[in-house]
């Protein structure tokens, strides 16, 4: 009756897996306890027994059946507090390793979904860039400019930006010089002579020079920013700032002035006459 007493008793005082330190502890401690009061009830009668035992030995008397009841009735006690022990540390040693295995699973990192790689972006298109306006849109009729190649297009196009402005001031020049000469230059002749005679020449070398120092020095292309981007000395706001529209005008306007500015070269050196003389 006492086994099955204390089998009904486990349950409650030791829940499975739920079971912490300090309640483990509590229910030792009360199992124990109640235990040894169980074990007081029936050790009261044996140890009688046991002294009237001891009184009669001394006597003389054989006393065999009174020991034999009450060894069996101390052992008793002795085994089920023995096995209460038992079961105890047991389910101790079973709640601690599935602390172990929980505390375990909870330090287990939790694999982390790798983010989607996005996909890659379009290649380069030289097609799409600025400049490519009606009618003739996208010329490239030598193939200079290659899809995917944006370094190379970058180059191509501070290339053409830079002799576009340099084409302007150029087919520009050659109509303001038949008008207006600078002092100490007017016996320089108008046109192309000028660059053949002196001073002339000289003009042109401090020219050559100052284009260089201005280019390698002030207006140096960067990565971070748009082929001919050298900022704007002169910035008249919308419309004339920095925009596709303007950006468009000049590469235009540029391409223009080359195309005027060789001619001029052309026809002066067909027909001797400069950039005002040939429309007379």
């Amino acid at each position: 009756s006492v086994s099955h007493r204390q089998d009904s008793c486990i349950p409650q005082f030791f829940p499975a897996a739920k079971m912490s330190k300090a309640t483990t502890v509590a229910s030792l401690g009360l199992l124990t306890c109640g235990t040894w009061q169980l074990s007081k009830a029936f050790v009261s009668p044996a140890q009688g027994v046991a002294t009237e035992d001891a009184r009669s030995a001394l006597r003389g008397g054989a006393g065999v059946g009174p020991k034999a009841v009450a060894s069996s009735s101390v052992v008793t006690p002795v085994a089920v507090l023995g096995a209460s022990g038992a079961v105890a540390a047991a389910m101790m040693g079973q709640g601690a390793r599935r602390g172990r295995v929980a505390a375990k699973a909870t330090a287990a990192p939790v694999p982390i979904a790798e983010d989607e790689v996005p996909p890659p972006p379009p290649p380069f298109d030289p097609a799409t860039q600025v400049g490519v306006t009606a009618p003739l849109g996208f010329f490239d009729p030598l193939g200079f400019a290659k899809t995917g190649d944006e370094a190379g297009f970058r180059k191509l196009r501070s290339a053409e930006i830079k002799h576009g402005r340099v084409a302007m001031m150029g087919a520009l020049g050659a109509v303001v010089q038949h008008y207006v000469q600078i002092p100490g230059f007017e016996k320089v002749p108008k046109g192309l002579g000028a660059v053949t005679s002196d001073p002339g020449s000289i003009g042109l070398i401090a020219l050559v020079l100052a284009s260089g120092v201005v280019e390698l020095v002030f207006w140096k292309d960067d990565d971070n920013k748009a082929p001919g981007d050298y900022g704007n000395p002169v910035s008249f706001g919308v419309p004339l700032g920095w925009n596709d529209d303007m950006r468009n005008r000049e590469l235009n306007n540029g391409r223009a002035a080359m195309f005027s500015a060789l001619g001029i070269v052309v026809a002066e050196l067909a027909t001797g006459k400069d950039a005002v003389q040939q429309f007379s």
